[in-house]
């Protein structure tokens, strides 16, 4: 058996994590680009470097591409930056004389049915001048590397802690269903809090460290990495995933993983790269069903003994 918290204990946890502003009103979320610094990125927003750094438990200045950082507090939105975001989504089309569906659909790569449907058109017929949105395809490097784990910022402290042993059965079992069920409830307290690669806390945590988190409210230790975690419980098909399990994924890491924890009805609840935040995703969605590897039972319930 594995100790646990009693019931008003995990109650008080998850009172104390539903109270943590991680998602609140008065942050907003900022991807750094090429060029950006601290100093110019507070400057946009009317903050100090400091309040900047200690939002996102910044030790040093060094900013790295596509890094999301939480602005707290912000006095002011930089100009344009709406405009950029839709802009980066969809890419208008300006049909010219000449075009059709068929040839416009070999230049941009998408099938003629393809953007009719993008475009809600029930015919073939264009007219010179019409305006087409069409979302930009993703090449495939940026597809695979749109959930990426937790492997660069973690790859020293993983070194320094040595191999994980594997273990190949639960490490404990619930009482009852309810348990599982207040289990399922700690996890969806988590949804919304900040995507960082690396991190650790409310702030901002990558799919490993969410993983790691909620099993600690239940007093199950799990290792820091998503690779460690592939090596911890009994292993499970998908078609014999049950509520509670861990379930992981391939990236574009060789020695990586990402993982996610499964809540039925095919969905899972994970910290996502793609979505900034802690969502829920369906196992269904081509990208995970093409990735899916296996599911870990961390926890089991007492019946299936």
């Amino acid at each position: 058996m594995v100790g646990r918290l009693g019931f008003s204990g995990v109650m008080l946890v998850v009172l104390v994590v539903l109270a943590c502003p991680h998602n609140g009103a008065a942050e907003e979320r900022y991807t750094v680009k090429p060029g950006d610094s601290l100093y110019t990125i507070s400057r946009s927003y009317g903050i100090s470097v400091e309040a900047l750094k200690e939002a996102n438990d910044l030790e040093g200045n060094h900013l790295k591409p596509k890094q999301v950082l939480l602005i707290p507090h912000p006095k002011k939105r930089p100009a344009g930056k709406t405009a950029q975001k839709v802009s980066s989504e969809t890419e208008p089309y300006i049909v010219k004389q000449g075009d059709s569906l068929y040839t416009i659909s070999k230049r941009v790569g998408f099938s003629v049915e393809e953007i009719k449907r993008m475009n809600q058109l029930q015919t073939n017929a264009l007219k010179t001048g019409q305006k087409l949105i069409l979302v930009k395809q993703k090449s495939n490097r940026e597809e695979e590397s749109e959930e990426i784990g937790d492997a660069e910022e973690v790859k020293e402290s993983q070194q320094a802690q040595g191999e994980t042993q594997t273990i190949t059965e639960p490490l404990g079992k619930w009482r009852d269903p309810e348990e599982r069920g207040l289990f399922l409830r700690v996890v969806k307290t988590f949804l919304g809090v900040p995507y960082r690669l690396g991190g650790s806390t409310l702030k901002g945590l990558d799919c490993s460290a969410f993983v790691k988190r909620v099993f600690e409210i239940f007093n199950v230790q799990l290792p820091r990495t998503a690779r460690e975690q592939l090596r911890i419980g009994k292993k499970v098909g998908r078609g014999e995933l049950e509520e509670g399990d861990v379930i992981f994924f391939k990236t574009r890491w060789a020695n990586n993983a990402h993982v996610g924890i499964y809540i039925g009805n095919n969905e899972f609840v994970h910290a996502s790269y793609r979505g900034k935040e802690v969502r829920v995703d369906n196992l269904d969605t081509p990208y995970f069903n093409q990735r899916f590897i296996n599911g870990m039972r961390i926890i089991e319930l007492e019946r299936e003994s």
